[in-house]
């Protein structure tokens, strides 16, 4: 039965995550989860950024040093099963640096998962993420594609996976996220969600299951209008090779705005995930749908009432050499503003982001890390006056683990 509980537990968290946690979990995960004693780590690294602002206007440099201390651990061998992981740290440039961005800035996470079985056929899925950083995370599907400063982010999910017979299974769970800008020019784009969701599931074959999903999203916004959107999508898993999951799931989007409205979308998402032993791991996600990100104008106090956007990302990891390892990821956010409350003209805006990075084990408990970091950003429209912009990050540092 550990392969249904598997399965379940795949089910329960796809249908949760349609704005918070990470767009990498769309596909479910691929063999079963590692058990991890309490590790413990630290980092710290030198480095330099060309454009700290992420701006064209107001463009600044400055070296920095970044420091975290973490741990991590997991139990996926017992009835109860969790995992916990967790770093402290910050960012610290050595510069004085003017605009929206502070010389000091926190860069910490905290992420948790508990899992149960009550019985053969019924599970329970829980997950809490937290994070104060200054950079956007491409891949929750809620933070702003743009640097604004640092912000709190905060994920609560519960789900319950029952197996009414061994193909077909129901999930039904709720959600809740929020995203806190700490700058005063950002906090336009604060919001909460509150999410109720439900799956049913049936498994055609040993490698094809279908689905049908509900999702009931309320966001609520500190400025500009509250939206609820129902999501009602027919989806596939298939397992396209022993080491390999894909997920695709399409429907309609029933998006209400206070003051203007409902309206239908089209809405996709789509998720990968690949594992040839332990040399080589790939990720993938693409989203369609139209979100509530960054929709209120503060400089003129209108909204725009549609944000249709994609989200995509592919993320991989290459182990060279039994001392040697390699990482690699691009990110793409294309988001296209229309239905403005006044006057204002339509608003497209691309962000682009590509990372690469080495890690070379010197001892079995130190290394040593460079990455690299490429963004470039371009906006259109009367309300993003801002021209494109590119930022370079360099770093190099230190791990060490015990």
């Amino acid at each position: 039965m550990k392969s249904l509980f598997i399965s379940l537990l795949a089910s329960g968290l796809v249908g949760a995550h349609a704005y918070g946690q990470s767009l990498y979990t769309l596909a479910g995960p691929v063999g079963l989860e590692e058990s991890l004693p309490l590790k413990w780590t630290f980092n710290v690294a030198g480095g330099y950024d060309d454009n700290v602002n992420a701006t064209n206007s107001n463009q600044q440099e400055s070296a920095f040093i970044s420091t975290d201390i973490g741990a991590s651990l997991a139990n996926y061998d017992a009835v109860t099963q969790y995992a916990f992981s967790a770093k402290l740290g910050g960012i610290f440039y050595l510069k004085d640096l003017e605009g929206d961005t502070n010389e000091s800035l926190s860069n910490s996470t905290l992420n948790a998962s508990l899992s149960h079985s009550f019985d053969q056929t019924l599970r329970y899925n829980g997950s809490l993420s937290f994070a104060w950083q200054p950079e956007p995370n491409y891949s929750n599907g809620i933070a702003n594609s743009r640097r604004d400063g640092d912000y709190i982010y905060v994920y609560v999910s519960s789900s319950l996976s029952k197996a009414w017979t061994t193909r077909y299974s129901t999930t039904v769970g709720a959600s809740y996220s929020m995203i806190d800008y700490q700058e005063d020019s950002a906090k336009t784009d604060n919001r909460q969600y509150f999410n109720l969701n439900l799956n049913n599931r049936y498994k055609w074959t040993e490698r094809l299951a279908l689905s049908i999903n509900w999702n009931g999203s309320y966001c609520d916004r500190e400025y500009g209008n509250n939206e609820f959107s129902n999501f009602v999508m027919a989806g596939a898993e298939y397992a396209v090779a022993q080491n390999t999951s894909a997920t695709l799931r399409v429907g309609p989007q029933f998006k209400h705005v206070d003051n203007y409205g409902t309206k239908t979308y089209p809405s996709a998402e789509f998720g990968l995930n690949h594992r040839m032993s332990d040399r080589f791991s790939l990720g993938m996600f693409v989203r369609y749908s139209n979100e509530a990100t960054n929709t209120y104008v503060p400089q003129t106090g209108a909204s725009y009432y549609s944000n249709e956007t994609w989200r995509v990302g592919l993320t991989s990891t290459m182990k060279v050499t039994h001392r040697v390892s390699l990482n690699a990821g691009v990110n793409l956010i294309s988001s296209d503003y229309s239905r403005p409350s006044s006057s204002s003209t339509d608003t497209k805006t691309l962000t682009f982001n590509a990372t690469a990075g080495v890690k070379m084990m010197l001892t079995n408990v130190l290394a040593l890390t460079a990455q690299y970091s490429y963004t470039n950003g371009s906006y259109s429209g009367y309300n993003f006056p801002m021209p494109s912009y590119n930022r370079n990050v360099f770093s190099f540092g230190m791990n060490y683990s015990f």
